[in-house]
């Protein structure tokens, strides 16, 4: 028991680590994203916790749907760095090209780690822009394996106790992928502190209005959907830590509008 119980403290503690990361790290990877052209998204950060730098990657892989590296630098400043990749895009490959400006680097097509001196740091940066430009991403239709369908009377805060059994999450665990049908948008806004490119929508379920953000995807507003239309819904569900409240909230992998039409009037 008590093994156990050390076991749950350590992975809420992960938890927090990779929730406080996200935040503060959020607006370096709107910017980072557009400058590496939508073709990699890439972090760097002394504050992020060394340990998590391979869950915050695949994040960014799930937020932007890019090839994403996440680095912190170590107490010997040494800068150290995980990389995530997606749609057919080989991570170690790509950090090959870097011949022997690691310490140490290895890993498979799509995860990938590496160090290397901090003194060093602007230079990778560097190699990173001009190879950037040899990120060729796969753009045929991927399919998504779905593990359950989450109908709209069991979209509740409980689904956190769901998440919460299959952590922690990573190489080889991936995140929990939901699909419900015919959830009514009961609002859609764009957000985004330079340009307002994503979508925060928020579903009603009945008792709980379930909060959502489609990273990327504000073009979609008014042109798939509007407020008041039914969506059929891919997503995760995650933790999201404001102002010290914690709350549920999708991230959204894709949406589709529902057969079922408008929502007009009815309630779930």
């Amino acid at each position: 028991d008590r093994l156990a119980q050390k076991i749950i403290e350590m992975n809420e503690q992960r938890r927090q680590l990779v929730a406080d990361a996200s935040v503060f790290i959020s607006k370096q990877a709107d910017e980072s994203y557009e400058m590496y052209g939508h073709r990699m998204c890439v972090v760097i950060d002394r504050h992020i916790n060394k340990g998590v730098t391979g869950i915050l990657a695949a994040k960014l892989v799930g937020r932007f749907n890019v090839p994403s590296i996440a680095v912190t630098i170590s107490e010997d400043d040494t800068a150290v760095g995980s990389m995530r990749s997606c749609r057919g895009f080989n991570a170690t490959t790509f950090l090959d090209r870097f011949g022997d400006f690691f310490i140490n680097h290895g890993g498979h097509n799509y995860a990938a780690g590496f160090s290397f001196p901090c003194s060093q740091l602007d230079e990778f940066v560097d190699k990173l822009k001009s190879f950037s430009s040899a990120v060729n991403l796969e753009t045929e239709c991927e399919t998504i394996d779905i593990d359950a369908e989450i109908p709209v009377s069991y979209m509740t805060p409980d689904l956190l106790n769901i998440i919460d059994r299959f952590e922690p999450f990573g190489e080889g665990n991936r995140e929990i992928i939901f699909y419900s049908k015919s959830l009514p948008v009961q609002d859609a806004v764009l957000v985004g502190k330079s340009e307002p490119r994503h979508l925060k929508i928020t579903f009603d379920c009945g008792k709980y209005k379930f909060p959502a953000m489609f990273w990327g995807e504000g073009g979609r507003l008014n042109r798939d959907f509007k407020t008041g239309d039914r969506l059929d819904v891919l997503y995760t569900v995650n933790r999201n830590s404001f102002n010290g409240a914690v709350t549920p909230q999708m991230i959204i992998t894709d949406i589709k509008k529902s057969s079922q039409g408008s929502n007009t009037n009815e309630q779930s």
